[in-house]
């Protein structure tokens, strides 16, 4: 039975290392690669607070932000399977293989003019619009706003403008005629735009200022627009949402709007974006206190008729059915528990019985010695005795061998020693008889009676 204890030893020991192994493993942090561009921009600096956060708290999730040159290339590495993560725009194109985690911002459009006389989109045939940081997506965007329109799309002249403060210097030089810009409302592109429009630093050819308030024109059909192009929402910008005196706008004005989303790849663990999910929610207003685009991180629609689809672990911590470790895997706790209780009563069983056979093996042994007690009484030849002494000391040097590996207990030696006591006090009790008999067959010489027959 002893030798039987270092392999079950070996077996626990086996055990504690594959779960010791086993819990490193699970405590090693997911880090997901996010796709995000292009860099510099609000879009790239929320993530990378993002990730450094994650990463300052020691979070099991983490990210590491992948730059691209904008939210198309980011669609095209995630559609390609080569980012775990992307940020992309609703009207850009969100690849088939990804599913929504969050609204990280949306971004209205912006259509701005110095001239009074641009006051609707109509106005706009014939003119020059000026399109800030100009995207392959906002030409798209913008030809989509003209079609509505009955506008075709070379009955404007495209100009690309750079950053937001380009736009009063375009407006005042009369290099464009309007500018369009697509940007959170709150954010710093649209704030630059209206604010380099609002200078009123330049003159017409006429000697007035082509500065002042902006024309803030509207798209009077954003709602038509948005249940025609579900990538699209009507949004309305609020009276003074850039500030000034008068309010910039004066009056609240309906515009389009797109969603920059944080998607991820479909396949991706429930658990791993359901924790995301929540990290990005919990760490919101530390971020906010960074980059202010932060606030406006929220919930996407959850709803079944949603257009885009949310992915399952996001929409299980939205609607607050996120499993516990064990309710995620307690169907695997209850197999392991199995079969660690089928292996443990089948080396109980092994066990069992090669203590069976153990002891078999000893009564055996122990059967031969009594074999040898009952024979050496009725043995009449010292020849004989001889034998069963040697068959003695074969037990004893088996049962020796026995005790050195470990196969007989204390109990096991103790009937070992009483019985080879027991065999070797038999065959000398019964020599000591043979040899008696002898001595007086020696002592008493010939028979009489045999020697008178003679």
């Amino acid at each position: 039975m002893r030798r039987h204890v270092p392999l079950v030893l070996a077996a626990l020991l086996a055990l504690v290392a594959t779960a010791l192994l086993a819990y490193q493993w699970l405590g090693q942090p997911t880090t997901l690669r996010v796709a995000v561009g292009p860099a510099g921009s609000e879009d790239a600096r929320l993530v990378a607070a993002v990730a450094q956060s994650l990463a300052r708290t020691h979070e099991d999730v983490r990210l590491r932000p992948v730059a691209t040159g904008g939210v198309a290339e980011s669609a095209s590495l995630a559609e390609r399977g080569k980012a775990d993560l992307a940020v992309v725009r609703s009207d850009v194109g969100i690849p088939a293989n990804t599913q929504t985690v969050a609204i990280l911002h949306r971004n209205a459009v912006l259509l701005l003019a110095a001239d009074p006389s641009l006051a609707a989109v109509p106005d706009l045939r014939g003119r020059r619009i000026g399109i800030v940081r100009n995207p392959s997506g906002n030409t798209r965007l913008l030809a989509t706003i003209l079609e509505h329109y009955d506008i075709p799309s070379d009955a404007v002249t495209v100009v690309p403008l750079g950053d937001g403060r380009e736009a009063g210097e375009a407006l005042r030089a009369h290099r464009v005629d309007a500018v369009m810009v697509v940007s959170p409302l709150t954010g710093r592109t649209a704030g630059d735009v209206v604010a380099s429009i609002a200078k009123g630093d330049g003159e017409k050819k006429d000697g007035t200022s082509a500065g002042g308030t902006p024309n803030f024109i509207p798209i009077g059909e954003a709602a038509v627009l948005a249940r025609r192009w579900p990538a699209l929402e009507s949004v309305e910008i609020a009276r003074g949402t850039f500030g000034g005196t008068p309010p910039r706008p004066p009056e609240a004005v309906t515009t389009i709007g797109v969603s920059h989303r944080l998607v991820a790849q479909a396949h991706l663990s429930d658990s791993v974006v359901s924790e995301l999910t929540r990290l990005l929610f919990v760490n919101r207003p530390g971020l906010a206190v960074e980059v202010p685009l932060a606030n406006q991180i929220e919930a996407p629609d959850t709803s079944k008729s949603a257009s885009l689809p949310v992915h399952p672990g996001a929409q299980a911590y939205y609607e607050g059915e996120v499993e516990s470790f064990f309710e995620r895997y307690g169907d695997w706790f209850y197999l392991i528990v199995m079969c660690v209780s089928i292996l443990g009563s089948a080396a109980a069983g092994l066990v069992s019985r090669a203590a069976n056979r153990s002891r078999a093996r000893d009564m055996a042994l122990l059967r031969q010695l009594l074999a040898i007690v009952r024979a050496s009484r009725d043995v009449e030849d010292d020849g004989e005795l001889a034998d069963l002494e040697r068959q003695a000391d074969e037990i004893l040097a088996a049962a020796l061998a026995r005790a050195g590996a470990g196969a007989i207990d204390n109990a096991g030696v103790a009937a070992f020693t009483l019985g080879l006591d027991q065999a070797r006090r038999a065959i000398a009790e019964r020599r000591a008889v043979l040899l008696e008999r002898q001595a007086q067959g020696l002592d008493r010489g010939p028979d009489p009676r045999s020697a008178a027959a003679e």
